[in-house]
């Protein structure tokens, strides 16, 4: 890859990997049961996300799938833009990715680093999330975008307490899922991080119901030169998503998110 080349250039890199998660989760479903799961998931996961308590949206095989082919990648492509946005010239060479799910903001922030560092110098990604299943689906996630990374089983508020040894660190639609407790241990590391150490980005729905803490951790990385911001990103997305989205009855042509970014002041871009 050229240097400063962005990934948007290369708009293979993620058709591919669309053609892929086409068929490995959308192709072997009938229509029908496809769009069905894909709309119980969205009723579940984010009209009706605080009847779910500690219960998981994802507990059939039909809303898995339809989380991975159609939220993901509309996840990935949201944290794309974002990074477009805020991040500037920095492109971090290892990036934590926490609360991962299925890897898909640890990717997105790969792919935008790698087009910006010399060649032979590939971003890595190192995963963490709770549950197995999405381990194992970012671990695919990575190897078929070409992504070098190690993801792992864990809790990711015992990670933040080591030595994280990474240049940034993603938080995406992770945050909200958190109890008060975890996020009090959290918030602390990941100023400090974003003080002294890289860039941190943290992703999340536009609701402000979702996310009741955000206006709490703004404040919290406003001395770390961090902003924070809404957005409505108007793109053209890619085929398999609008059909998937037409066919649900959804009207996804806009990618809403609001973001907390924070870097050091010797990188990174500065505060709007």
């Amino acid at each position: 890859m050229k240097d400063n080349e962005d990934v948007t250039a290369r708009p293979e890199i993620v058709h591919e990997w669309l053609d892929a998660l086409h068929a490995r989760h959308v192709a072997t479903y009938r229509p029908k049961e496809f769009t069905h799961a894909l709309q119980a998931l969205s009723v579940r996961y984010v009209e009706r996300r605080k009847e779910l308590g500690a219960r998981s949206p994802l507990d059939s095989a039909g809303k898995r799938a339809a989380f991975a082919a159609f939220y993901a990648p509309l996840h990935f492509l949201t944290v794309r833009e974002v990074l477009k946005q805020v991040a500037g010239s920095s492109s971090p060479e290892r990036i934590a990715d926490l609360g991962c799910g299925t890897g898909v903001c640890g990717a997105a922030w790969a792919l935008h680093s790698q087009s910006r560092r010399a060649a032979g110098s590939d971003p890595v990604v190192a995963g963490v999330d709770d549950n197995q299943w999405a381990v194992d689906e970012a671990r695919w996630n990575l190897k078929t975008l070409g992504i070098d990374g190690r993801v792992t089983r864990g809790d990711l508020t015992t990670v933040v307490k080591g030595s994280l040894a990474v240049d940034a660190i993603v938080l995406g639609w992770a945050v909200n899922e958190l109890t008060a407790e975890a996020r009090s241990v959290l918030l602390p590391k990941l100023v400090e991080f974003a003080t002294g150490r890289g860039p941190v980005l943290i992703v999340e729905p536009l609701s402000h119901a979702v996310s009741p803490w955000w206006s709490e951790w703004a404040a919290a990385f406003a001395p770390a030169g961090g902003r924070a911001d809404e957005w409505k990103f108007h793109i053209e997305q890619p085929a398999m998503l609008k059909e998937l989205s037409h066919r649900a009855g959804f009207r996804r042509d806009v990618l809403g998110a609001r973001s907390i970014w924070a870097a050091p002041t010797s990188g990174g871009s500065a505060p709007a």
